[in-house]
């Protein structure tokens, strides 16, 4: 938590008080056959209404033995997963686990903390600026610095489903009908970002899909912006 600590006094200083709060990205990895799952994702479906914040729902592909596939569970999904792990120096994966804004990640049907730390990473001031433009199948993207010292960044383009509902018929889970948000389809890199300057990226859309564009430091450092694309 140090880095955000730091860049949370700085901005203080260097931003006018008229900047908006950031959005905050809560990450939900999660999973049809794990019974542990519903109640975390009851939390996302409870968080994706609220102002300041984006969800995202990384489907996980290592239970889908027990007895049923997740139809959105994916292996990039779980390499995701892999990588907070491996950053965070964790023992293992485990569902359902929650990462918020890339700064900390808790047993994601942990109601409280979830939203406690939502509510602290609200009230930091943003550290850049996403300007976008869509025409027909393509997007136009500008991420700016809003603040000095910022890291290298990698910029994503999410491909989510807004709504979905799963009549569960065997596993852990077997019987229960469940429905998410922004499950992720896709993530696709569209370019890096040096964290001191302009950049401009272009990146294809396909037909009505929706979308968010992530802004994260490099190695699946913190969020340092969000916004879902128009």
């Amino acid at each position: 938590m140090r880095f955000t600590k730091i860049l949370a006094a700085a901005l203080s200083l260097w931003l006018p008080s008229a900047v908006l709060a950031q959005n905050v990205v809560v990450e939900l990895f999660t999973s049809q056959g794990c019974s542990s799952c519903p109640p975390a994702d009851d939390i996302l479906r409870e968080l994706v209404s609220e102002d300041g914040v984006i969800v995202l729902g990384w489907h996980i592909d290592y239970w889908d033995y027990l007895g049923w596939k997740d139809e959105f569970s994916r292996s990039e999904n779980t390499d995701r997963q892999m990588g907070y792990r491996d950053r965070w120096n964790l023992r293992s994966l485990y569902t359902p686990q929650a990462v918020i804004h890339g700064e900390a990640q808790i047993v994601g049907s942990n109601e409280r903390k979830v939203r406690m730390y939502v509510d602290q990473f609200q009230d930091e001031k943003p550290m850049l600026e996403i300007v976008q433009d869509t025409s027909g199948d393509t997007a136009s993207i500008k991420v700016s610095p809003l603040a000095s010292g910022l890291p290298a960044a990698d910029i994503f383009l999410v491909r989510i489903i807004p709504e979905a509902t799963t009549s569960i018929q065997r596993g852990e889970n077997a019987g229960l009908t469940i429905s998410y948000v922004n499950v992720v389809e896709e993530m696709t890199w569209i370019g890096d970002w040096n964290g001191r300057s302009d950049v401009s990226v272009r990146a294809p859309l396909r037909g009505d899909s929706k979308y968010v564009v992530l802004v994260q430091a490099q190695n699946f450092g913190p969020v340092l912006g969000a916004e879902y694309l128009d």
